[in-house]
């Protein structure tokens, strides 16, 4: 962890934790460096301490994810990107371990390659329309997939 980060955090937390105590209680006409304020004062203190040091620890835990795993065309060189990453490092290395072991089970003969999926036809693929689509396109497909069931004879 950076300590520097921390401080510097911490700093910046420590004085706007004050200066919202110290604005609320002086509408009320207290202040904050009373004697019967000190455990206030310590709350404020390790609050500031709390967050700042939970921030820095997530701003390490991301740059080292990125550079474990750098993203391709420089993505997540942002700050916000680690919010938005798209797989894990244990869903990443998962897969490559199911596909290694699948790979070895091919090669002993004891699982048949995977099959490409058929391509669907036309009049079988189901009709279905994103939501953002307009009213009368979601009502044909309901009524196209409502037709469907009944020459099935899913429906009456």
């Amino acid at each position: 962890m950076n300590m520097t980060r921390f401080f510097l955090l911490f700093a910046v937390l420590l004085a706007f934790c004050l200066a919202l105590m110290a604005g609320m209680m002086a509408q009320y006409g207290y202040s904050l460096f009373a004697p019967e304020m000190r455990s206030m004062l310590l709350v404020a203190f390790l609050v500031a301490g709390y967050v700042s040091f939970r921030i820095s620890r997530i701003i390490a835990r991301r740059k080292r994810r990125l550079e474990d795993q750098p993203q391709p065309n420089g993505a997540g060189k942002s700050k916000l990107s680690g919010l938005f990453s798209g797989k894990s490092a244990a869903q990443t290395a998962r897969e490559a371990r199911v596909a290694a072991r699948r790979k070895k089970l091919v090669e002993a003969g004891k699982l048949e390659e995977a099959p490409a999926p058929e391509p669907v036809t036309e009049g079988e693929g189901s009709v279905r329309v994103s939501q953002s689509a307009s009213i009368k396109d979601r009502m044909a497909a309901r009524a196209e997939r409502v037709r469907r069931a009944k020459e099935t004879g899913k429906l009456d």
